[in-house]
């Protein structure tokens, strides 16, 4: 029966009032719970969302993340810097995240987001002092072990305010008793159920669950976690003092050196929270004083425009960072995914596509496609070369130069038909991809979806991303 009521709740959280499935995060989870996905495919499920991709490269160049303050331009070269698991597990925090916070400002709620912060930052603390290989990922799992309370509250509804009050006089023991009194389930219980159906962190579905026994990593998160709840009574309370007694015990170290610990960890909570945009939740993070309040941007401010513009510093930067990685022997598909964000994000097109050419140049396929409603126009971008008819792929084959279709220009005979109808634009850019002679596929790029005209700068610019990506793939392949 308690599954059932646990099922149906999942249910109404994913499906009715909960919009948190939006396509960046069934793109990631989908993508990232297969053995052979890529880094360059986890980059483009990532710039298909112009918001999360600058939420991620922000937080790629905090001191949370770049301690060596190496400059992050592309999400390609997040991917490389940090990690694959640890930009998943950001990218999949960030899209919950948002979605709970976005337009929710109530107490409880911001109260339990600081907690969350707060808890995570001590159990990430905890584990690099075990000199645990990945911190960063037993932060993520704390940072999403209360997922099931928080998007519970998010929904209103009768339990809710139930729950709040009864939460005023209980113990944790009697508070967990009263959840499956009116839920007929636990928070935790649900918190477990999300992380296995979202395919959230392995490390925090094991914590989550009481069948397997907690190993040591699980046991910085519990702390971590016990610690916040602990903290928000008061920092003298018997309670928090109980706790700062287990965590000296598992660090090996004395009450006093542990309390210090601690209290250090709580300056930087202030500061993830506000770089994850949670800062709205700081002044709940026990201990904080009033000097302490958020000062940057609300939430809603750091929403991007749909249409990018032309930023000619991130050309810059990008074409800068694309030198940067060659000594680093990127594969091909690095190059030319990091060359796809630059034309994309740089020139301030609102569709780019990364175009394959089959070996006997009979097919031209999207390998991969970036902008507005880009899965849909990668899906479609397929088209049939032949070889004896004058067209477009043809000419750009045989003449190994890059195109500039325009409206009423003598080239637009060479578009097909097929390929009018798919593209439904009348002026884009396209250059091939050459590697030693042989052109593998091309660049396509336009603004079909806002109707923003063409220009001889963003052509000029085009050509030169396509230009290095050539030169980089030429000087790879020497290596």
């Amino acid at each position: 029966m308690a599954d059932t009521k646990l099922q149906r709740w999942v249910n109404h959280l994913s499906q009715s009032e909960l919009p948190i499935f939006k396509y960046s995060l069934i793109a990631i989870t989908t993508l990232t719970s297969r053995d052979d996905t890529s880094s360059n495919q986890l980059a483009g499920a990532i710039l298909k969302d112009i918001n999360l991709t600058a939420r991620i490269l922000r937080l790629s160049n905090s001191y949370i993340y770049n301690p060596s303050n190496t400059r992050v331009n592309t999400i390609t070269h997040a991917v490389m810097l940090l990690g694959f698991n640890l930009v998943r597990d950001i990218s999949i925090s960030l899209s919950i995240i948002d979605t709970l916070l976005k337009g929710n400002k109530q107490t409880h709620i911001m109260k339990l987001m600081a907690r969350t912060f707060h808890a995570a930052v001590q159990a990430r603390a905890i584990a690099e002092a075990y000199d645990d290989e990945s911190p960063e990922e037993v932060f993520i799992a704390a940072l999403l072990h209360n997922i099931g309370e928080l998007t519970f509250f998010c929904i209103e509804s009768q339990a809710s305010e139930k729950l709040i009050n009864s939460r005023l006089l209980a113990t944790n023991e009697n508070y967990e008793k009263i959840q499956t009194d009116i839920l007929g389930f636990t928070f935790k219980e649900l918190s477990g159920k999300l992380t296995r159906d979202w395919q959230l962190s392995d490390l925090l579905r094991d914590t989550l669950n009481d069948r397997i026994k907690p190993d040591i990593r699980s046991k910085h998160i519990t702390i971590g976690n016990a610690l916040a709840v602990a903290a928000e009574l008061g920092w003298q309370t018997p309670e928090t003092e109980n706790e700062l007694n287990v965590l000296a015990k598992h660090l090996g170290k004395d009450l006093e050196e542990t309390t210090l610990f601690v209290h250090n960890n709580v300056d930087i909570a202030v500061k993830v929270a506000q770089e994850f945009g949670a800062g709205h939740a700081v002044e709940y993070i026990p201990g904080i004083e009033k000097a302490y309040k958020d000062n940057s941007a609300p939430l809603e401010l750091e929403e991007q425009d749909e249409y990018l513009i032309p930023d000619h510093m991130l050309q810059l930067s990008i074409l800068r960072e694309l030198s940067s990685i060659i000594n680093k022997e990127p594969t091909l598909s690095t190059i030319l995914t990091m060359v796809l964000e630059g034309i994309y994000r740089g020139i301030g097109m609102d569709r780019a596509a990364l175009v394959f050419i089959n070996p006997t140049r009979t097919e031209a396929r999207a390998k991969m496609a970036v902008g507005i409603k880009s899965l849909e126009f990668q899906n479609a971008f397929i088209f049939n070369i032949d070889l004896q008819t004058p067209n477009l792929i043809q000419k750009m084959l045989n003449e190994n130069k890059s195109f500039w279709i325009k409206d009423n220009d003598d080239d637009q005979a060479l578009v097909g038909k097929n390929m009018k109808n798919t593209l439904n634009v009348k002026t884009f850019f396209i250059s091939p991809i050459t590697i030693e002679n042989k052109t593998i596929g091309f660049f396509y790029a336009d603004r079909q979806p806002s109707g923003r005209p063409l220009d001889d700068e963003g052509y000029c610019s085009f050509q030169h991303f396509t230009q290095e990506a050539c030169i980089a793939l030429k000087f790879t392949r020497k290596n």
